[in-house]
């Protein structure tokens, strides 16, 4: 791969690092990384090039897997140049359809990629044909197109793609926040019988059009929030056979910082500030007085960032404080009311003679960010009076679909931002302090939750002027987004080399992964306490082979080099602790038909889950048993009940059952036939919750 092409090296002078050689060291790894991925994923010999002519069939899919707010812009950017300098011409980046977050992904490439012709869906394509034709055919030109992800635009995009002729190129396609829109949200309602149901429109659109222009491409999504890809079944376009994870560079600021412990009182920042339950309510009904977890977030807001100001500086874009109260734009509305008025109450409250109840709060607020400031507070005094001087030009945002602005009209000082969807993807949050979030659901998505967290990304430098204001109900419910993320996260890198036929994506009961509506419901299962787990259909009869290598393998486990299976049943009547490793191995090695949740492809995946929560470890238990098995290998019920069942989901680990069969005869397979039969029962102490797809 060629390291340091013309594009890339440009593109590395181009971005502002300022100064951060370990940042522009990160964003040049992180490239790599992809391209690479994305080169051997076309066809690329290891350590060689493209083959400009190959055509990869089927067209690969990737995910790149980032974090909230860590600078997968800039990768995509960074990537898109280095892949210009290794034979791909083409790079299609596919954004939201929120025209703020069209603007800022446009603007960044452009800025971030000379010598290349950009377009957005705003241009005119059609007068372009000629030119770019021409540049492409004759020039050796490079192209970059930037596009929201709305069918209008997509289609136009395509249409101009395929006049070009663009399918002679290879091509990148960059889904930036592939989670969004680009599923086929039928996919369930198809699932489930209601024929002749067409993808979605955008769906549509991206495989027929987009694809069949550029057919010699490879599909990256990119996204933080991959649950909704990664459930996507075997027979999805939108299915990763590959996968790159994007680590975030040292002075970015995730759930680790924020969501890292069982209770907020104990997180070692000091970020997290506790409002009342029914904080929600409070600031809706304008009857009331404002409620105290509002009124001393903005407080605390007035006092943090005026310090901020005389310490770290004044900032072109000021500094934000974000509140959340809903997606509603009439409720939006009601925190702007509430916010503006009270506000307005401060001003006047500083102005009076004498020590106000509002300076008193504004001194207890000052006391907090000690706290984590320490020595660096700045005086008291010195922070009224910037708090006096920046409220004449405060300004209040509210940022929602509805506005579509052209990018977020900072002022340079104090800046008041009230998010609904718009601030739940993609937009970064300049220099923000404080969030205050009360957006409450009765069960949420993990993924649309997890893209709240605009407190996230590159804030190690006000990380000690920055505070979370939640109730304790939904800090529990980022808690669990984030331990989430954190196991799907190691999950894939221990399988990144070749990865599984699932992925499970823990959940809970107050949060779903993600939309049902693009998930194939057929192939959806979950991992549940006190849950029995057994192939369903059996092959019988069972390879002589394949059963004595099981036996082969009770024997070295119980270490009875000759025992015959009754011996090894009576050996261990209350069973044998092993390894993980080793139950997996007794597991897979017994083929079935199953078409339930016990599935030959990702079996491996569901014990190896399971028992990563109980160190790795898994009782094994032996038997002898006679079953009628039905036609096609069909058995109804799993081989454990009674007594045996229940000291299993009673046990203080995993158990995994292996039965030597023999049939008793009956409609499907005759008397006398031998299979081995295995059976895994999950502990009702089991902390967790998942849902994975059985491949």
């Amino acid at each position: 791969m060629i390291t340091n092409g013309e594009f890339f090296n440009a593109t590395l002078e181009a971005l502002d690092f300022e100064g951060d050689d370990q940042q522009r060291r990160d964003t040049e790894a992180n490239a790599g990384n992809i391209v690479q991925a994305v080169m051997t994923a076309y066809g690329a010999p290891a350590g060689g090039v493209i083959d400009p002519t190959s055509t990869p069939t089927p067209p690969p899919v990737g995910l790149v897997y980032g974090r909230i707010q860590s600078g997968k812009t800039r990768a995509m950017i960074a990537s898109t140049a280095l892949a210009f300098d290794n034979g791909f011409r083409i790079s299609v980046v596919m954004t939201s359809n929120i025209n703020d977050l069209v603007t800022q992904t446009h603007g960044d490439f452009t800025s971030g990629l000379h010598g290349v012709m950009t377009f957005t869906k705003d241009d005119d394509l059609g007068r372009e044909v000629e030119n770019v034709k021409m540049q492409m055919e004759r020039g050796n030109g490079r192209l970059l197109i930037v596009c929201s992800k709305g069918a209008g635009s997509l289609q136009n995009v395509s249409t101009f793609l395929t006049n070009i002729g663009a399918g002679e190129y290879p091509a990148i396609i960059f889904d930036d926040e592939g989670d969004q829109a680009s599923l086929d949200t039928n996919t369930a309602r198809r699932a489930r019988g209601e024929v002749a149901i067409d993808p979605s429109t955008i769906n549509r659109i991206i495989q027929n059009n987009l694809k069949g222009a550029l057919i010699r491409h490879v599909y990256v999504s990119v996204t933080g929030t991959p649950q909704a890809v990664l459930l996507q079944s075997v027979g999805s376009t939108h299915r990763a056979s590959f996968i790159t994870m994007l680590p975030p560079g040292r002075s970015y600021i995730g759930g680790d910082h924020f969501f890292s412990t069982g209770e907020p009182e104990d997180n070692p920042d000091r970020l997290i500030e506790i409002v009342e339950h029914d904080e929600k309510d409070q600031l809706l009904n304008m009857d009331a007085i404002v409620p105290d977890g509002l009124r001393h977030s903005i407080l605390f807001f007035l006092v943090s960032a005026s310090a901020a100001i005389l310490t770290i500086g004044p900032k072109s874009k000021g500094y934000a404080h974000l509140s959340h109260p809903s997606l509603r734009n009439n409720e939006q509305e009601c925190a702007e009311t509430r916010i503006n008025v009270f506000l307005a109450e401060v001003a006047s409250a500083l102005f009076e003679e004498g020590e106000t109840e509002i300076e008193r709060e504004l001194r207890a607020a000052y006391e907090n960010l000690r706290t984590t400031l320490g020595d660096e507070t700045p005086d008291f005094a010195d922070v009224v009076e910037t708090i006096k001087k920046q409220l004449a030009t405060r300004k209040i945002l509210v940022i929602n679909a509805k506005v579509k602005r052209q990018g977020i009209a900072y002022g340079p000082g104090l800046n008041f931002l009230i998010g609904g969807n718009t601030l739940g993807r993609g937009i970064a949050v300049k220099n923000l302090l404080v969030t205050y979030y009360v957006r409450d659901a009765r069960v949420s998505q993990i993924d649309t939750m997890h893209q709240h967290a605009r407190m996230y990304g590159y804030r190690l430098a006000t990380l000690k002027h920055t505070r979370l204001f939640i109730p304790r109900h939904l800090y529990y419910r980022f808690r669990d987004i984030h331990e989430s993320d954190t196991d799907l996260r190691a999950f894939i890198e221990a399988h990144k080399d070749q990865l599984p036929g699932s992925f499970p994506v823990e959940y809970t009961e107050e949060l779903r992964t993600t939309r049902g509506n693009v998930l194939d419901v057929n192939n959806m299962d979950a991992l549940r306490p006190r849950m029995h787990v057994f192939p369903n259909y059996v092959i019988v009869p069972q390879a002589v082979r394949g059963y004595e290598q099981t036996i082969e393998r009770m024997r070295a486990r119980f270490v009875l080099p000759t025992a015959t299976e009754h011996e090894l049943a009576a050996a261990y009547p209350d069973g044998l602790e092993i390894s993980k490793d080793e139950a997996i191995e007794l597991a897979t090695g017994i083929k079935t038909h199953s078409k339930n949740t016990w599935r030959d492809k990702t079996i491996a995946v569901v014990i190896g889950k399971v028992a990563a929560h109980y160190n790795d470890r898994v009782l094994l238990r032996f038997r002898t048993a006679n079953r009628t098995v039905g036609v096609d290998g069909f058995i109804s019920t799993g081989a454990v009940s009674g007594d045996e069942l229940r000291t299993a989901r009673d046990g203080a680990i995993p158990t995994l059952w292996i039965m030597s069969v023999t049939t008793r005869g009956g409609d499907g397979v005759p008397a006398g036939e031998r299979f081995m039969y295995p059976t895994f029962i999950i502990p009702e102490n089991f902390p967790r919750l998942f849902m994975f797809n059985r491949g």
